[in-house]
């Protein structure tokens, strides 16, 4: 999706999805990054050299689609956190089943 249909959807989900259970972790926050996880690295330095709108602008300037993440996150036995990611694209399909 486009940068402003991210932002759309991200904007209805933060009341929605922030503390519901997707597979199995609460949500804690939304993130918006590219569908195709292989292009993760580099959305995320960009985003590092540009800042967070402008690197969201530039990529889905670039014909890349974006999608909205929910993500969780949790401890282990080291106490070094770990980060989940869930693609939240169609969560509110799923949420009026």
């Amino acid at each position: 999706m486009t940068y402003e249909e991210a932002q759309n959807l991200y904007d209805r989900l933060k009341t929605l999805a922030i503390g519901a259970p997707v597979k199995g972790r609460l949500i804690e926050y939304l993130s918006i990054g590219p569908t195709d996880w292989e292009q993760m690295s580099d959305f995320m330095n960009l985003r590092i050299q540009k800042g967070e709108e402008a690197a969201l602008i530039e990529f889905s300037s670039k014909g890349k689609s974006l999608s909205v993440y929910g993500v969780s996150s949790s401890k282990n036995t080291n106490e070094v956190p770990r980060w989940e990611m869930a693609v939240m694209d169609n969560f509110e399909l799923l949420m009026s089943n």
